[in-house]
């Protein structure tokens, strides 16, 4: 994507990743107008960033994960949540296919991390309620909260990379 669209999609994607993180720890809920919210940052700063034949290639790419995902949520039986699946599905246009290692691994270290804090978090709480779901119940992780962190680091790096790209 090209620097300017770029850098207004991480303009853009901050406060919505910041309500996905909050709204999933708070109630593990993703609301399907943030997940709109996200297509609609794409449609716009792909379209203009983009040639139109990469715009169309990720998109249709999002909806083929879309359809995955859904699948996913079926066979988990409720187990995994289909505001991930819907997040994940519209996040994927925004990660260029050379890059797909990089935000696997962010991923894969965001959810460690964040999974030990959990961890430890709920084992200080003692049992106490919190008033955050993410905290009260032992079941479920909130995946939004590593959705969103990967992809602001991801938007971060791709954006600084262009600016020191182009003041070298």
């Amino acid at each position: 994507m090209e620097t300017t669209p770029l850098i207004i999609a991480l303009i853009a994607m901050t406060p919505l990743m910041a309500y996905v993180m909050w709204s999933d720890l708070k109630s593990l809920r993703i609301p399907n107008w943030v997940v709109l919210a996200v297509l609609g940052v794409y449609l716009v700063t792909g379209l203009w960033g983009l040639p139109l034949e990469v715009f169309l290639w990720r998109l249709a790419f999002a909806a083929g994960f879309l359809v995955v995902g859904f699948g996913i949520f079926a066979l988990a039986g409720g187990k995994v949540g289909a505001g991930d699946m819907k997040l994940i599905a519209v996040l994927i246009p925004f990660v260029s296919a050379s890059d797909v290692l990089f935000v696997l691994f962010v991923y894969g270290v965001v959810t460690l991390v964040g999974l030990m804090l959990h961890r430890l978090i709920r084992a200080r709480l003692k049992g106490r309620k919190t008033g955050w779901m993410a905290l009260d119940q032992s079941i479920y992780y909130p995946v939004g909260l590593v959705l969103g962190i990967t992809t602001l680091i991801y938007l971060g790096v791709q954006v600084a990379d262009r600016i020191y790209a182009a003041a070298a």
